[in-house]
């Protein structure tokens, strides 16, 4: 798949670097030369242009892509103006990160899907991780809902997983990994061991009071 960076900052170097981690074709774009240079190594491909001139993204065939992400910081002018280009050559996969409320509402306004707002999003799950440090990774569902991976806690060591089902009948088993070995469903006398990564599912009251059981060293 190609994929187009638009903005080196820290942001947009670290999504260009990791896209082409995951074995795609990326361009990388700022009209900071230095910038540029630097991703150059790191990159399928890496150019200086002036992402507000339409005629340059005409030229560079932005709207072939699988997605685009404009990754332009402080600038806010210079990120509507990428942006408007952009949608008017019907860039279909078009990500843009936001700085301010009032910057996502105007991109909001010109129809753009897939705004992001990367400190805001960091926050949150900074604050996450520090009120549940047993969460490693977790993923919104929309209503509530979230799935959670934990490692089962020491104190669940020894005991079977029916005794955690019953003590917390609102949370719903999806998936337990041991070693290399994927568990769909737990039998009854299963017993949790070190090492093993669980997920789970339920709404945010029901996650709330397993963690708080988890704090409290209670099954």
């Amino acid at each position: 798949m190609q994929f187009a960076i638009i903005g080196l900052g820290v942001f947009g170097i670290t999504c260009a670097k990791e896209l082409e981690k995951l074995g795609n074709q990326v361009l990388a774009i700022d009209i900071d030369e230095k910038l540029v240079d630097d991703i150059s190594e790191h990159v399928t491909r890496a150019v200086i242009a002036d992402a507000t001139d339409k005629d340059t993204i005409e030229e560079l065939d932005l709207a072939s892509f699988d997605g685009v992400l404009v990754s332009i910081g402080d600038n806010l002018e210079a990120s509507l103006l990428c942006t408007l280009n952009l949608l008017s050559l019907n860039v279909q996969n078009l990500w843009v990160k936001a700085k301010t409320d009032s910057h996502h509402q105007i991109l909001k306004s010109l129809g753009v899907n897939n705004i992001i707002h990367p400190e805001q999003d960091m926050g949150i799950r900074i604050a996450q991780k520090m009120n549940y440090p047993m969460v490693k990774q977790y993923m919104a569902l929309g209503d509530e809902q979230f799935l959670v991976r934990l490692d089962p806690p020491e104190q669940w060591r020894g005991h079977p997983w029916s005794d955690v089902q019953h003590s917390h009948p609102d949370i719903t088993f999806i998936m337990l990994k041991r070693n290399q070995q994927i568990f769909n469903q737990l039998p009854d006398g299963f017993f949790f061991q070190g090492g093993d990564k669980l997920v789970v599912g339920g709404d945010t009251q029901a996650l709330r009071r397993l963690a708080k059981a988890i704090r409290q060293t209670a099954i």
